[in-house]
């Protein structure tokens, strides 16, 4: 990591006079070429047996034009790429592919969270003009007095000859970045004016998924949805804090603060917009205060965090930036039992539980850990500690109306929550990114990457043996708090977790909003997936959920839509890079799951390589539904399916529900390359016997709009 030649001698307050380094961002990744269209002779049987074209392999953009103009799609949040990733499925590959290419050249950068709050912006569609912030040699005194203009007080600039002038010349180009981000956050004050109030915006957007912090947009008011609207996704809203956020995190990266851990520096420095705060290497305990934190360094040691630890305090809190430069760390929360916890739930804090339809759900108000709400809240934790991240509620990661980062550089790290966490968007931006180790992941809802409306959320794991748990619910071995409606009696949990997209259907108020972007990228270990219904690459009414694994031998398990099965719209992704993989063998899946799709929805499932086990229900394995598109490809190794239904597996069906559309069509394709021999355990059905080197797709009701193709053979499958 390059840092500016800034010298030993001198107070803080003078200039450096060496020539000024100019920063540059990374290098984001390069495109990757991707034969689309290109010679694919097993899709081509695969096809053949489903009576299709293989230009007829997706959504005719006429018939999207339909719905959009029932207001169905189509609607102001939605992502520009989603369209042509949607209709072409060969094209939906590519775009999975690049997607985790650009996180993954993130992780590996020299400023690994700027480059990824970079990767962010490219997945919204959006070019962030404007370079990282120079050093310049400006004295850190002159930083800190725009700092407190821009804040509208605080202390006397001219503290900065307490610091040591190695440090003070290392704080310049933070300081700046936060100015920059306080800027940005009064800029979107004044431009919101017509909208609300910046407390009811701190207060509002995450409520339509966390419930009962507030709601925002009013969707039963179409004047003050085109409103929001317009200014969410104009320049003048949240997208305007990408910048600066990035540039804070650039200047942090880039500072060279390794080189201070271990120092006995206690120094704070107050201003109207929360404290700047420098605390010594020891095991310290930080507690929440009236005051909120602006910018927090700590040198060192085995500290404990109950105060928000880069999270915005409040609507007057624009930027809230915690860095720790190593120990075993505890990042918590001030816990106060509830009567209404639950054994294995986490401890409630003091806004306690609410019933939701007869569950008791957090009704925590506070985020934490890296909370961006209506600002940017970011927490670095260097120096690959063993450290343990606990919250409930908007935390680790999430952001709403802004831009939220939890970033761990190693360590064999433990992080649990219970919803909107864990790279979590809500109408923002969510990134927890790891550097590494054995990690545990815990959650229950709208988790671990995870994008609503407007969204991009994304956990990225660079390595380790990992363990990804979103609680499944009572009948599997976990605990119900989100019962989910498709697994009727508390059954299962209504997760969103593990690459999930998830969008607004607003039946009775007539307001239908594209889903956000959720990603989960695990580059490589042998790793555990557990979740509920909708989860691993799922998405929900124009959302867009991805789960990309890379090398390593992987347990997936799940209920109900997932692992590539999606529903009303929207499109899930699922790509696993290769190893010994098993699906669904510690709990039995139910329906829409392994590559299917259902309501003009894509569900695509590529798994590269290994010797693999899967076991599936119905509605499976390359499957449709009423005109949606489901597509499962094992490309290589000799691989066992354990399949529980004969409606699945290469399936074009439509169901009794969408008979009056039955002219639009349904298409389930399945393909297994390789030419290994592979084990078909089928349920006794004389009249369709899987095989190797054989076609077996159906048409389960045996009309013309139902295209089921099923092949299993050599050669590429055009994925």
């Amino acid at each position: 990591m390059e840092t500016p030649d800034t010298g030993d001698s001198g107070d803080s307050g003078s200039a450096d006079t060496s020539a000024p380094y100019t920063p540059v961002w990374d290098d984001p990744a390069a495109t990757l070429a991707c034969d689309e269209g290109g010679e694919a002779p097993l899709l081509e049987a695969a096809l053949d047996n489903a009576d299709l074209p293989r230009e007829d392999l997706g959504f005719e953009s006429s018939l999207w034009a339909s719905w959009a103009r029932m207001d169905y799609v189509r609607g102001p949040f939605q992502m520009p790429w989603f369209e042509d990733a949607h209709h072409e499925p060969e094209h939906a590959a590519c775009f999975a592919r690049q997607t985790s290419a650009d996180f993954d050249a993130a992780a590996l950068a020299l400023h690994p969270v700027a480059a990824a709050i970079g990767a962010q912006a490219t997945a919204s569609g959006i070019e962030l003009a404007g370079e990282p912030i120079p050093t310049l040699g400006t004295p850190l005194s002159e930083a800190l007095a725009d700092l407190v203009k821009a804040a509208g007080g605080g202390d006397d600039p001219e503290r900065a000859d307490e610091l040591p002038a190695d440090l003070a010349a290392a704080l310049v180009p933070i300081i700046h970045g936060l100015t920059a981000g306080i800027d940005a956050r009064h800029a979107m004050d004044e431009s919101s004016a017509d909208i609300t109030k910046p407390q009811r915006m701190f207060q509002g957007a995450p409520g339509l998924v966390t419930t009962d912090v507030g709601y925002l947009p009013d969707v039963t008011d179409a004047d003050a949805v085109d409103l929001f609207a317009e200014w969410y996704m104009g320049e003048q809203g949240p997208r305007q804090l990408l910048l600066p956020a990035r540039q804070i995190a650039f200047a942090i990266e880039d500072a060279g603060l390794e080189a201070f851990a271990g120092g006995d520096t206690d120094w704070e420095f107050v201003t109207e917009a929360g404290i700047l705060r420098i605390a010594p290497a020891s095991d310290d305990t930080h507690t929440v205060e009236d005051n909120a934190v602006l910018f927090q360094l700590d040198l060192g040691g085995n500290d404990t965090y109950v105060d928000g630890a880069g999270a915005n305090f409040n609507d007057e809190n624009p930027v809230a930036v915690s860095v720790d430069l190593g120990g075993d760390d505890h990042y918590g929360y001030l816990e106060e039992p509830d009567d209404h916890d639950a054994e294995g739930t986490l401890v409630s804090d003091s806004d306690g539980r609410e019933n939701s339809a007869g569950y008791w759900i957090s009704h925590s108000g506070t985020g934490r850990q890296g909370s961006g709400r209506y600002g940017i809240g970011m927490v670095f934790d260097l120096g690959a500690g063993t450290d343990t991240w606990a919250s409930l509620r908007m935390s680790q990661g999430f952001g709403t109306l802004g831009v939220g980062v939890l970033r761990d550089d190693g360590g064999n790290d433990t992080y649990a929550a219970e919803a909107g966490a864990q790279g979590s968007s809500v109408f923002g931006w969510g990134l927890l990114l790891d550097g590494g180790g054995d990690d545990t992941y815990t959650a229950w809802a709208y988790s671990q990457g995870f994008g609503y409306v407007g969204g991009v959320g994304t956990l990225h794991d660079n390595a380790g043996n990992d363990d990804y748990f979103a609680n499944p619910g009572n009948s599997f071995a976990g605990v119900t708090l989100y019962a989910s409606p498709q697994l009727p009696g508390g059954e299962g949990n209504s997760s969103f977790c593990q690459g999930a997209g998830f969008g607004l259907r607003g039946d009775s108020w007539g307001q239908y909003f594209s889903g956000g972007f959720g990603v989960l990228r695990d580059v490589e270990g042998d790793d555990s997936y557990q979740t509920g219904v909708f989860g691993q690459g799922t998405g929900y009414w124009e959302g867009t959920g991805l789960l990309a694994d890379g090398a390593g031998n992987d347990q997936y398990d799940a209920l109900y839509y997932m692992q590539a099965g999606v529903a009303h719209y929207a499109m899930g992704l699922f790509i696993e890079g290769g190893g010994d993989d098993a699906y669904n063998q510690r709990f039995d899946s139910y329906y829409m799951h392994t590559g299917a799709g259902h309501d003009y929805s894509l569900g695509l499932f590529v798994d590269e390589s290994g010797d693999d086990t899967y076991g599936f229900g119905g509605l499976a394995v390359g499957a449709s539904n009423c005109q949606g598109v489901g597509i499962f490809v094992d490309k290589d190794g000799t691989d066992i399916y354990m399949a529980r239904s004969t409606y699945s597996t290469g399936l074009g069906n439509h169901s009794g529900e969408c008979e009056g559309r039955a002219s639009e069509p349904s298409i389930g394709i399945f393909m297994d390359g390789g030419g290994d021999v592979d084990d078909y355990q089928w349920p006794e059905d004389p009249t369709r016997l899987p095989a190797n080197d054989s076609t077996f797709g159906i048409n389960w009701n045996g009309t013309d709009d139902e295209h089921g193709g099923a092949v299993d053979g050599d050669g590429a499958t055009g994925f």
